[in-house]
């Protein structure tokens, strides 16, 4: 299976190449665009359901270099380490049933029908991933998209640190106010479709709200007092 898994990218790799893409680790293909600020993410996911076949699904999305820079001063995790998209999607809800999306291949299979695969699974990041991945890579439009999709212990967090980055100092204490009454009330149906989507079809997820408002605030109280640090200035 593992000769097979690196099969499966060196072929994707080839034929995403030409646009820029690079290998990176064991299932990504990454390139950067706008003055080498945004990272585009290609992740392949893989599964073992049955004995001889493996499955592969597709997400893609985005890290912007300069808002993990400015997360990293308010305690957040370097995104770049393991590239950890700031807003991802699983491709299958960029196509027109919006449902989960695999492909399957066969341990020991036919070289034409893999190939074929590799093709038809291009052609779908091509067609679809692509104009998602370019829409993500307008500030505003990734705002909206985290904004909308994300959980609010999540977006909480980075939409004011973007907002601070524009010298946007109010409308980030707004944007945190507002998360502290969304998580004082418990988890939204917002927050619940997100880790869903996030988790894939089958996939297994937890929503623990216990401390999630403990978790917030320590956030809230660095964040302010570095906006107090930077008046002080």
């Amino acid at each position: 299976m593992k000769e097979l898994k690196k099969q499966i990218l060196e072929l994707l790799y080839q034929k995403l190449s030409v646009y820029g893409f690079k290998k990176k680790q064991q299932r990504l293909l990454i390139r950067t665009v706008k003055e080498n600020n945004v990272v585009q993410i290609i992740a392949l996911g893989f599964a073992h359901r049955e004995r001889h076949r493996i499955f592969i699904s597709i997400s893609v999305g985005v890290i912007y270099k300069n808002i993990n820079n400015e997360a990293i001063k308010f305690g957040e995790a370097n995104r770049l380490k393991y590239y950890n998209p700031m807003e991802c999607i699983h491709i299958g809800y960029l196509m027109p049933q919006k449902d989960y999306h695999a492909w399957y291949f066969e341990l020991n299979g036919d070289p034409q029908a893999i190939e074929d695969n590799i093709r038809d699974v291009a052609s779908t990041i091509i067609q679809y991933g692509f104009p998602y991945l370019e829409m993500l890579s307008n500030e505003d439009n990734l705002i909206n998209e985290i904004d909308k999709t994300s959980t609010t212990n999540y977006k909480g967090r980075i939409i004011p640190i973007i907002y601070h980055m524009r010298n946007e100092k109010e409308r980030a204490l707004q944007y945190i106010e507002e998360s502290i009454k969304k998580i004082s009330k418990g988890f939204t149906k917002e927050d619940y479709e997100s880790a869903k989507r996030l988790a894939g079809e089958g996939g297994y997820f937890i929503m623990v709200e216990n401390n999630a408002l403990k978790y917030y605030m320590e956030f809230v109280e660095n964040f302010k007092r570095i906006l107090n640090e930077e008046n002080a200035d």
